[in-house]
């Protein structure tokens, strides 16, 4: 089913001055507006704003320059939504259909007649949706910044008991030392120990918290960044499969060696 303009404004999340009249919307991640497709003058540009139009002075036409100019002044990425107008001679005008799978990346620049849009390229609504959750993330991190926690000069000690499994620190010496410091994964190595070495570490591809075994068949040479992502990566589930066939590999090359 088609979408409205205005819900793809919500699903952006950009808000609109008034969702009756306003061709345009924004929030601090994202600057969107209305772009009649019988507008389009060639090299794919829209005249947004004429400086000496004259309906400059409702309030839609100056709530577009005003978000204009704002995603001019702080950099915000601009969007644009193709519209297609029920009557192009009415005024004002009604959207017949829009373009919903797709948005239109944009430039926005000023001069002597007004203010104007060029297109730069395209972008599926679902990917610009996904960029916007994870600018948000990100943003929100930052601002986490600003708040340092005070601590505790005096932190509260208790007693915890529990079951730790015992692992065999031959089974851990002897996949590091086989993999001759470089990272099983990624063929590089990490920094350098004293003595000359690369450190790496052993990660159980199947946790022994989940009856993984603790043997060489199971445990894998990782170089720090890439034993991080095993455990707290998205793709963690991804890298088990491909630890598990690169220590697959890397036991039958040795096998096939001690038959020769």
């Amino acid at each position: 089913m088609a979408k409205t303009r205005n819900k793809v404004f919500e699903a952006l999340e950009v808000v609109p001055a008034n969702p009756r009249w306003a061709w345009c919307a924004q929030s601090e991640f994202l600057a969107v507006f209305t772009l009649w497709e019988d507008e389009r003058k060639d090299g794919d540009i829209w005249h947004l704003y004429e400086n000496d139009g004259y309906l400059n002075d409702q309030l839609g036409a100056k709530d577009l320059k005003k978000v204009l100019r704002n995603a001019i002044a702080k950099k915000i990425p601009a969007r644009g939504i193709i519209c297609y107008a029920a009557d192009v001679t009415a005024s004002p005008r009604s959207i017949k259909r829009i373009d919903d799978h797709e948005l239109v990346k944009l430039k926005i620049y000023e001069n002597s007649k007004g203010i104007f849009v060029k297109k730069k390229g395209v972008i599926n609504c679902l990917t610009q949706i996904s960029s916007i959750k994870k600018e948000k993330k990100r943003k929100n991190g930052i601002r986490d910044l600003d708040f340092i926690p005070v601590g505790n000069h005096s932190p509260d000690r208790a007693l915890s008991i529990g079951f730790q499994v015992q692992r065999d620190q031959k089974v851990r010496n002897h996949v590091i030392k086989q993999a001759y410091g470089k990272c099983e994964y990624c063929g590089n190595g990490s920094f350098e120990m004293e003595g000359g070495l690369n450190y790496l570490e052993a990660h159980h591809i199947i946790g022994l918290a989940k009856k993984g075994k603790d043997t060489v068949d199971n445990v894998i040479a990782l170089c720090p960044n890439h034993h991080r992502e095993a455990h707290f990566g998205i793709n963690a589930e991804e890298l088990e499969r491909v630890f598990a066939q690169k220590v697959k590999e890397r036991n039958s090359l040795k096998n096939a060696h001690s038959f020769t």
